[in-house]
């Protein structure tokens, strides 16, 4: 109760000042408020110190002027990166504003900045004032229930009754439908249908499930599928939207049609020649990919080749014969499982995670048609100069310093912001693509490195076990996570 009525008399105080901010806006030229190019701006102090998305702040100082026009407030973060903030009105000495939707970088500084006239510019800073962004939505648990019994079988139905045996991937259709795939990544028990049973002992095989979002509930589409089944994508080709599911041998992977009610189809790509799967075919795949700029799927198999699938004929060729490192990976083995996304600022731009390499690369499809012995380029990972095993770990920072540990599924978010379901540091990280690569950083964005567990809450409270899945809604505002060895589906809003 005493904070709610210190809340709303903060609130009241607030909206009273933005009222006699706002009569001094039409203060006539020659006002004691008007701002003097000739002497200094000054920021005093700024209060609140912290706050997320829409927080009423004011800024004391010295020399502002009373006109808005040409009035900026700027929260600057350590990449060097100006976030304009919604100024309300000025009186001369205090300025009233709004804060803005900020970043995962979280201390920033205040700066505000007047043009003035003949367009010169004039800038006070916050010094030793850092504001600290606070995220306000905590980590919630969406579908599943806790659990650490690796026998829990799958069950559909509500989101908050049905159970997950081995949630691992996610994806989400143009309607925010969640599609989850399920397997095991190590010798075990593997996926469970609704009586608990596993298929003849097949240790990797795994369920399909369908959640939507604006029901809450959740149905089961397939059971125990006889390949393993890996990251799932969705394709918004106009009439022919659908969800690809790459399976692990061969040439196979699942297609289901918006259009036929997410029908399942089993289908194969097919190659003329030098088909890389071999007669065995032990070449896995862990993710496809839709590309909207040719509408064509990719694929990078185990081995490392870069495949490019028609999906409408399947017919499939080789654009890359081999983009992995020249050595072998952290477990002393060539090959890689290998999942990837197309980035919204750059659409044929791939950034691509090598999982049992602790590193990212980055392919750009333009240059590849361009130069036939392209292989992209490195992008994040200490494991790029230091090998696999040595860069394994977990460390933020600049991005070729950075550690990973077994990384995963990865999403963007429409402003270019890159998440990565980091498996065996039991967090989600983060990196601005937008920013140059010399001035990136990797960042953790949710979960505690290498503490493994379960708490919902803050970001920097909540605890994953295992996540290995990530997907983000249409709008970019929620951020779903495959919360693997705890048997749910997390969420968490990026504010």
């Amino acid at each position: 109760m005493i904070y709610k009525a210190t809340k709303l008399l903060a609130l009241v105080s607030f909206m009273g000042i933005m009222a006699v901010g706002c009569k001094s806006r039409t203060a006539p030229s020659g006002s004691h408020a008007a701002f003097d190019a000739g002497k200094p701006m000054e920021i005093t102090s700024f209060q609140p110190d912290s706050g997320g998305i829409a927080t009423q702040m004011i800024i004391d100082g010295k020399n502002f002027g009373s006109d808005t026009t040409g009035l900026r407030v700027y929260f600057v973060d350590s990449l060097g990166t100006r976030h304009r903030g919604g100024v309300v009105s000025s009186n001369g000495e205090k300025i009233y504003l709004t804060v803005p939707k900020l970043t995962y970088l979280r201390t920033l500084q205040v700066e505000v900045e007047r043009e003035g006239e003949g367009g010169q510019s004039y800038t006070a800073k916050a010094e030793n004032m850092p504001f600290k962004y606070r995220t306000e939505i905590s980590v919630t648990t969406l579908i599943g229930q806790v659990s650490d019994n690796n026998q829990l079988p799958t069950v559909g139905g509500t989101f908050a009754a049905t159970t997950l045996s081995a949630p691992a991937f996610v994806t989400l259709d143009d309607e925010d439908n969640l599609f989850i795939t399920e397997r095991t990544f190590e010798l075990g028990p593997c996926a469970r249908n609704e009586k608990g049973n596993t298929d003849g002992g097949w240790i990797y095989a795994g369920n399909l499930l369908l959640a939507d979002t604006k029901k809450q509930e959740v149905q089961v589409l397939k059971y125990l599928n006889h390949e393993p089944l890996n990251a799932p994508t969705f394709s918004d080709e106009e009439g022919e939207e659908s969800i690809y599911v790459p399976e692990d041998k061969a040439q196979s992977y699942l297609r289901l049609r918006k259009g036929a009610n997410y029908a399942i189809q089993k289908q194969a790509m097919l190659f003329s020649e030098n088909n890389p799967f071999g007669g065995d075919g032990r070449n896995w795949k862990h993710c496809m990919l839709i590309n909207k700029v040719d509408k064509m799927l990719y694929t990078i198999l185990w081995k490392g080749e870069l495949v490019r699938v028609n999906p409408k004929t399947r017919q499939s060729e080789i654009l890359i014969k081999n983009i992995l490192p020249d050595r072998v990976n952290m477990k002393g083995k060539n090959g890689s499982d290998n999942y990837y996304i197309f980035s919204p600022i750059s659409p044929n731009v791939m950034y691509v995670v090598l999982c049992d390499y602790n590193m990212i690369k980055r392919i750009d499809l333009d240059r590849l048609a361009q130069d036939p012995e392209y292989k992209g380029e490195d992008y994040a990972g200490l494991s790029i100069s230091e090998g696999p095993q040595a860069g394994k770990g977990w460390e933020d920072g600049p991005l070729l310093r950075a550690k990973f540990n077994s990384p995963t599924q990865v999403a963007f978010t429409s402003d270019g912001k890159l998440y990565i379901a980091d498996r065996d540091n039991h967090c989600v990280r983060v990196i601005d693509t937008t920013v140059s690569p010399d001035q990136a950083v990797v960042n953790t964005a949710v979960g505690i490195p290498g503490s493994a567990g379960f708490r919902d809450g803050g970001p920097d409270q909540a605890l994953f076990n295992t996540p290995t899945g990530v997907a983000v809604s249409s709008d970019g505002s929620v951020l779903f996570v495959a919360d693997h060895k705890n048997h749910v589906i997390r969420k968490l809003a990026i504010q």
